[in-house]
């Protein structure tokens, strides 16, 4: 994995960033994307640069066409070539069914499924002329796999397929494609309901196998598998990080 060019999304904070430190600590260069939060990815960024990991940090909204384009040319630029992509910017439901709107529909859509198909298609073209292979990673989620957050849930259930369809075409590149399904994670977007409401957060663990939420790292080390010769004849399938939640959970 040493001197590997790995970029992930939305890696300033949470899943991202502990995926990030997880790729510096084996040696390979990083770059986190971030879309607005400036202060945030300079932090996150001194903290990767801290343990001498070698980081970028580029600001691109990987919702958009252009800025996509731009994020994967100004990587180019710097390291030459991508190996891994780990596409893991999404954002969250702000309403229920009956007052989702179109305009959430697409933001949803946008930045959890539009945004990660077409960036991996850039990415596995230039992957396809560096001529080794490389891997690609979807963050999905267990509201993927249930009926759980209009739009939110049936964008990373599009994920999972379309996890499969990549795997399938770009396979005889020797370009592997998986995903992670987290579950239930402390993160900043839930510390809330960890640190501020510990009663309803253990009403919510009490439900899952493992009786905890992961922390991020646990997350990231799937990701480090994935994209390690260790990981080398996996492609098209999807690794359930939820501490057994979909295996125990009530109806």
């Amino acid at each position: 994995m040493k001197d590997k060019v790995i970029l992930v999304t939305g890696g300033s904070r949470g899943i991202g960033l502990a995926i990030a430190k997880a790729f510096g600590e084996q040696k390979c260069k990083v770059i986190i994307n971030f879309r607005s939060d400036q202060q945030q990815a300079q932090k996150a960024l001194a903290e990767l640069q801290s343990h001498s990991h070698s980081a970028i940090a580029i600001q691109a909204d990987v919702s958009d066409k252009p800025e996509r384009e731009r994020l994967v040319k100004e990587i180019l630029e710097h390291f030459g070539r991508i190996d891994v992509l780990i596409n893991n910017a999404a954002v969250t439901t702000r309403y229920g069914f009956l007052k989702t709107t179109e305009e959430e529909f697409d933001r949803i859509y946008n930045c959890n499924l539009k945004a990660p198909i077409f960036l991996a298609k850039i990415v596995a073209e230039q992957m396809i002329k560096q001529g080794d292979g490389g891997s690609i990673i979807n963050i999905s989620s267990v509201a993927g796999h249930i009926p759980m957050g209009i739009n939110y849930g049936g964008s990373k259930a599009a994920l999972l397929m379309e996890t499969k369809n990549m795997a399938a075409k770009l396979g005889p590149y020797n370009i592997r494609v998986n995903s992670i399904s987290p579950g239930t994670t402390k993160t900043d977007l839930n510390r809330r309901n960890w640190e501020g409401n510990p009663e309803r957060w253990k009403s919510h663990t009490d439900n899952i196998a493992l009786q905890r939420g992961a922390d991020p790292s646990e997350i990231a080390g799937a990701a480090v598998y994935l994209a390690s010769e260790k990981a080398s004849y996996t492609t098209g399938t999807d690794i359930l990080v939820d501490g057994g939640w979909l295996s125990t959970r009530k109806p």
